[in-house]
């Protein structure tokens, strides 16, 4: 059966755009446009376009257009689009519907308060202590013990550093984040994957809450509060 033609004409966009034969800021035809030119209908090119705009390829600006985004020289993995009931467990993106409009309208009330002049300064390596309050209060945690970084995988090596010592072991998952085995092999430590029988002496244990890939599976709690 043949793929959508919709499918098609995300896949070439974002070919063109990979390849750089479009080039970042190139402002792209209206909705219209494309729908007259491609022999489709203009609800097939708004899809066309939020697809685009989900792999990160083009943004939207509302009055002037979609715009083709500016990638990195390596920008990862190459991904084709996926049909809407497909679901990719090699990656983990945020799901929360709307939420690029969401974003857009965070960033702009940002620009519109606070001291902007503080945060072109260096910060505290720890974080801004009334930043750290803030995230404190939403996990239910002492802001002494909030650190923030730069990503998840900071915060991994970080830690990993921190605590461990070339040689020790870690208790992971038999499918385990591939970040996470990248830093082990770079600090020289030694993974031991996690089951019944497991036996090592006395290790860290890493393991993945929620959104495991690429299983997706979460952790459930036992009555009581333990998680199994």
């Amino acid at each position: 059966m043949p793929a959508p033609r919709y499918r098609a004409l995300v896949d070439s966009f974002a070919a063109d755009i990979r390849a750089g034969r479009l080039a970042a800021g190139t402002r792209l035809p209206t909705h219209r446009q494309l729908a007259a030119s491609s022999g489709i209908a203009l609800v097939t090119a708004t899809r066309v376009y939020a697809a685009l705009e989900e792999l990160g390829l083009v943004s939207r600006e509302q009055g002037r257009g979609t715009f083709v985004r500016s990638l990195p020289a390596d920008h990862g993995v190459d991904m084709s689009f996926a049909a809407e009931d497909f679901v990719d467990l090699n990656f983990n993106y945020p799901s929360v519907p709307g939420q690029t409009d969401m974003l857009r309208q965070s960033l702009r009330e940002l620009a519109g308060s606070g001291d902007l002049e503080a945060l072109l300064r260096y910060q505290p390596h720890a974080g801004r202590r009334s930043d750290r309050a803030v995230i404190a209060g939403y996990l239910g945690a002492p802001a002494d013990d909030v650190l923030i970084v730069n990503g998840a995988q900071h915060g991994l090596a970080v830690t990993l550093m921190a605590l461990l010592k070339p040689g020790d072991p870690v208790a992971v998952d038999p499918l385990t984040y591939p970040g996470f085995k990248v830093l082990a092999e770079m600090l020289h430590l030694e993974l031991v994957p996690s089951g019944p029988s497991t036996r090592c002496r006395p290790c860290t244990i890493h393991s993945a809450p929620s959104c495991r890939r690429p299983t997706g599976s979460n952790l459930w709690r036992r009555p009581g509060g333990r998680a199994r």
